[in-house]
C-alpha cells in the first residue's frame, strides 16, 4: 500500500484484522466499510487497490479497501473496462 494512503487512513488506527473478515462475515465487512466511509484517503486507496489487482494474483485480492469487498471492486473494474 501507498505510505501516504497507509498512514492517513482511518484504518491505520483500528486492528488491520478487520479489513480482513472470514468469507462470509458480513458483519465485520460492513464495520471495516462503514470505517472506510469517512476516510480522507478512501478514494486513493480504491483507485490503488483496482490498479494492483489488474496484475495480482486472485489470492491477493481479498480484504476491504476504499470500502469495497472484492467482488465490489471486481465489479468496479468490470464497468469501466466497457465502452
Amino acid at each position: 500500500m501507498n505510505r501516504a494512503i497507509a498512514e492517513e487512513g482511518i484504518c491505520a488506527q483500528v486492528d488491520p484484522e478487520l479489513f480482513y473478515p472470514e468469507r462470509g462475515d458480513h458483519g465485520s465487512s460492513r464495520q471495516a466499510k462503514a470505517i472506510c466511509t469517512g476516510c480522507p484517503v478512501r478514494q486513493a486507496c480504491l483507485e490503488e487497490a483496482l490498479a494492483l489487482e489488474g496484475t495480482a494474483d486472485k489470492s491477493h485480492r481479498h480484504g476491504i479497501r476504499g470500502g469495497c469487498t472484492p467482488r465490489e471492486r471486481a465489479g468496479i473494474a468490470r464497468r469501466r473496462r466497457q465502452p
